[in-house]
C-alpha cells in the first residue's frame, strides 16, 4: 500500500505539471483529463482491490477522507470497475491477491493574490472621463478555491505480470477545476468518476 500512496502522490505533482484548460471554463463543470500505458493489458486483469478511503493529499502528513461522501466517490469507483468487468476483493488482508490497485486522491487548495499600485483598468480610455487609467493607493486581495480529484489504476502484478518489484500506473484520471463546496461540488466530483471511465472504453476486462 506503501508504493500506491507514493505512486499517487507522485502523480498529483506531475499533474501539477500539465497545462490547464482557462479557469472560466470551469465555471459549470470539472475538467477530466485521462491516460494510459497502450502496453498494458487490461483484459487479463480480472480482480482489482479499492481502499475504503481517500487519501487526501497536499499537507505534510497523509491524511484520509472517509465520511459518507467519500464513500459515495468510492462507490462510482466501484460501480464503474465492477460494470466493466472486474471483481473487488474487500478484505484487506486479501488485498496482495488482487490483479489491479485503484488509488484514488483528493486534494484542495486556495490560491491568494493581492496587487496593488497602478491598474490600467477593464474599461475603454474615456469610460469615466479623460483619464488614462487609474490606480488603487493600497493592496487589493482575492481568492478562490480549486480541487482535484486523482483516479489512478496500478498493475499488482507488475508490466510482465509476475515482477512486482516496480509497479507500473496503467491508467490516471485527473478532475479538477473550481471548489464550490457542499452538494454540489460533490455532485461534480461523482460525476468526474464517472466521465473518466467514459473517456476510457479500454478499461475492462475480458
Amino acid at each position: 500500500m506503501k508504493k500506491l500512496l507514493f505512486l499517487a502522490c507522485a502523480a498529483l505533482v506531475m499533474s501539477s505539471c500539465e497545462k490547464d484548460p482557462d479557469m472560466g471554463e470551469l465555471e459549470a463543470n470539472l475538467a477530466v483529463y485521462t491516460d494510459y500505458d497502450s502496453s498494458a493489458d487490461f483484459g487479463s486483469r480480472q480482480t482489482y482491490f479499492l481502499p475504503d478511503s481517500i487519501l487526501e493529499a497536499g499537507s505534510r502528513h497523509a491524511t484520509y477522507w472517509k465520511d459518507e461522501n467519500a464513500q459515495a466517490i468510492l462507490g462510482r469507483v466501484e460501480a464503474q470497475m465492477d460494470s466493466r468487468g472486474y471483481s473487488r476483493i474487500t478484505d484487506a488482508e486479501k488485498r496482495s491477491e488482487a490483479d489491479l490497485g485503484v488509488q484514488v486522491s483528493y486534494v484542495s487548495q486556495t490560491t491568494h493574490i493581492v496587487t496593488g499600485g497602478y491598474f490600467g483598468g477593464w474599461w475603454d480610455f474615456g469610460f469615466w472621463g479623460p483619464w488614462s487609467g487609474w490606480y488603487y493607493p493600497y493592496p487589493v486581495s482575492y481568492s478562490y478555491d480549486t480541487n482535484t480529484l486523482v483516479v489512478e489504476i496500478v498493475d499488482l502484478k507488475g508490466a510482465d505480470g509476475t515482477d512486482t518489484s516496480k509497479l507500473p500506473v496503467i491508467w490516471y484520471a485527473n478532475a479538477s477545476g473550481f471548489d464550490f463546496g457542499g452538494r454540489y461540488n460533490q455532485q461534480l466530483l461523482e460525476g468526474a468518476v464517472d466521465q473518466a471511465f467514459s473517456q476510457s472504453p479500454y478499461v475492462k476486462a475480458n
